[in-house]
């Protein structure tokens, strides 16, 4: 049978994703349903021939065993140390991260002075200050444990990492002692790079290169970064395949010009695939790629050519072994753009095919781009809720200028005397080029639309149903129609919804790192309240230029900068603030009492409060009230709508003069 990876790795991703879904009882209800199909099919001669049912169903039997294994041999028992306060002996495993709170480490502990809990475990630190350690050195400290999530969804890739638990770090003491590791030397070369980086090239470009070569974006600015989403160029910062493409693949040439036989060559090959997926530090996406290129290159040795969709499948195979993997946004993203590229990219490159070189160049990265769009939609639709509109556009600017600046950027790393100067002017001028581009496209008006609701889980939901028909039938003719047909339906579906919310006002909570921010919004309008970290500032911002609102109203009620540079990116017209001394560059209309009431437009009413008891906003949208405050004691005398979850989702509110519904925005994250 073709394809046995790909049945194997794909019947156990999309059950690992349901189980992550769902309470761990499932996971024995799967097993058992899956356990009987598979001795089901054996029996019947039909499906036994066939191979692929009882291939897929015991794919997905071992699929819940990893997951109910690792439930309660990891997640369990280290869970007991949520809340509890302990001495451990630890030592670092990552490069540093700078925050708002102060530093946060990967590490690993060595011995936890607690009764009935995991010795060996890794999990996030965060420090005020920074700990002057090596690498892998052997630290003595107190640490405050808590729980990352309760679930793969809501942990933001850290269970896909094997991290169940962060800790807030006391008193450190060094120690003489530390751990042999080959990932020392890594981790030294990768800093090595990244202040050597530092060294040759200034500001932004700096910080961009270093993501690149690295996938370190933490030298990155909050800005740059959401330029970046908003654009849809954010995949070239993940390093993946693009990256392995220019390292690997030059390796491999040159060895090949220079006549290395063909068993040195692979291996030689093969080594520098490890070597640059462990200086990214094994991200999901190096992982995908470099699994797949070896099975490539392998491929080649044994003179046999290998399946583009079987290969993906074994990617995902080994990536499943961690059952928490596909709950990563990163890899659900990385696999299903290469699943588009595999699956659906030659069919759409069979309707036209350039002679011109630069035509066909540049139209390869037209339909790629497509492609991707369509098969990372479902992904975007329940993990982030809106799609970069100039996505596809910019990529065919983006690709080319990050093939060349990581070509460079590689050059420069590698350079010494006056080459340094040569490739880090080079680097520098492309990386600072692709940062205004992404910052230009970022600022066209509707540069992001938000998908969420119903209706767009029709649109594509019938999509998918039509293509899936299509490749079933395997025919060219009827490909075309269906594209045509969903193309229309999708469309149709988007326009009859837009009038039928025409004059609707949306609520939406904002989750940030400790709080919840509220934007509420017509077509033409917005609103924004409690703003107080980037991630909130990110997403508001992303919301205003999406669809092109003017912004009437900021309220900050945790006297924070975020807040007043929204207003002032943003040209606010009305500041609200308990704070007596705001940025001068804030140019609105500046309220600074402890009351503010008015109606802010048509259907829209804003009353604020503050008091020694905390902030209190009553809005009233139609006719439903709604109430945003940290006071839960308030809130429980009053009859409104609650707009301080203590949650990871996001809640949208569609309201019209009947009432309001309500959307959970990234509901799989619970």
């Amino acid at each position: 049978m073709k394809r046995v990876f790909a049945h194997i790795g794909f019947s156990s991703a999309i059950t690992l994703i349901v189980l992550n879904f769902f309470q761990i009882n499932t996971a024995f209800v799967i097993l058992a349903v899956t356990g009987a199909a598979f001795a089901v099919s054996l029996i019947i001669k039909r499906t036994r021939k066939g191979i692929a049912v009882p291939l897929c169903m015991i794919s997905a039997a071992v699929a819940c065993i990893l997951f109910i294994t690792n439930y309660y041999g990891s997640f369990i028992p280290q869970s007991r140390l949520d809340g509890n306060s302990a001495t451990a002996e630890f030592y670092i495993v990552d490069l540093e991260e700078q925050s708002s709170y102060g530093y946060n480490y990967t590490v690993k502990t060595r011995r936890i002075n607690m009764e009935n809990v995991p010795q060996n475990i890794k999990l996030h630190l965060k420090s005020r200050s920074k700990i002057d350690a090596d690498y892998y050195q052997i630290l003595k400290g107190s640490m405050k444990f808590s729980a990352v999530s309760d679930n793969g969804y809501t942990s933001y890739g850290s269970f896909g990492k094997g991290i169940y638990l962060s800790a807030s770090a006391g008193e450190i003491v060094k120690t003489d002692e530390s751990v042999f590791s080959l990932n020392k030397q890594m981790l030294r070369l990768r800093q090595h790079l990244i202040d050597f980086v530092l060294e040759n090239v200034e500001g932004e470009s700096a910080g961009l290169i270093i993501a690149l070569t690295t996938g370190n974006k933490s030298y990155l600015s909050d800005e740059i970064i959401d330029n970046f989403k908003t654009g849809g160029a954010m995949h070239v910062m993940a390093v993946s395949g693009l990256h392995l493409a220019v390292f690997s693949g030059s390796v491999y040439l040159l060895l090949k010009k220079l006549r290395v036989p063909k068993l040195p060559l692979i291996v030689v090959s093969v080594s520098s695939i490890v070597f640059y997926a462990s200086l990214a530090g094994f991200s999901k996406s190096i992982m995908r790629a470099g699994i797949m290129m070896a099975v490539l290159m392998a491929g080649r040795l044994f003179q046999e050519k290998s399946d583009a969709l079987n290969s993906l499948g074994f990617a995902v195979f080994i990536i499943c072994l961690n059952p928490y993997s596909v709950t990563d946004a990163g890899a659900m993203l990385t696999v299903t753009a290469v699943l588009g590229l595999i699956a659906v990219n030659p069919h759409i490159k069979r309707f036209y095919t350039p002679n011109n070189f630069i035509i066909k160049y540049f139209y390869n990265i037209l339909t790629a781009s497509v492609s991707v769009f369509i098969t990372t939609l479902p992904v975007m639709y329940f993990v982030f809720g809106y799609i970069s509109i100039y996505g596809i556009f910019l990529n065919m600017i983006m690709l080319p200028l990050a093939q060349l600046t990581l070509a460079c950027s590689l050059l420069l790393l590698i350079s010494f005397g006056p080459l340094v100067s040569l490739f880090s002017l080079a680097s520098d001028i492309l990386a600072s080029f692709m940062i205004e581009t992404a910052a230009y496209f970022a600022e066209l008006p509707f540069a992001v639309m938000g998908i969420t609701g119903s209706e767009f889980g029709l649109a594509i939901g019938v999509t998918f149903l039509l293509f899936a028909a299509a490749f079933l039938m395997n025919k060219k003719h009827i490909l075309r129609k269906c594209a045509v047909l969903s193309a229309v339906v999708f469309l149709l579906i988007i326009s009859v919804s837009y009038f039928m919310n025409y004059d609707s006002v949306y609520v939406r909570e904002i989750s940030g790192r400790n709080s919840k921010a509220v934007i509420v919004y017509n077509r033409e309008n917005a609103a924004v309240f409690g703003v107080i970290d980037s991630v909130q500032f990110s997403a508001a911002g992303n919301i205003l230029k999406s669809k092109n609102l003017d912004l009437l109203l900021i309220v900050n009620i945790n006297k924070n900068d975020y807040s007043e540079k929204l207003a002032q990116e943003y040209h606010a017209v009305n500041y609200v603030s308990d704070i007596k001394n705001i940025n001068s560059a804030v140019n609105s209309n500046i309220f600074t009492d402890s009351y503010f009431n008015v109606d802010l437009w048509q259907g829209f009413h804003v009353e604020y409060n503050f008091s020694d008891n905390g902030s209190i906003i009553e809005l009233k949208v139609f006719d439903t009230d709604f109430l945003y405050t940290d006071n839960k004691n308030i809130y429980n005398n009053k009859s409104a709508v609650y707009l301080n979850h203590d949650s990871d989702y996001d809640l949208i509110y569609t309201v019209d003069r009947s009432g309001y519904t309500e959307w959970r925005l990234n509901r799989w994250l619970k």
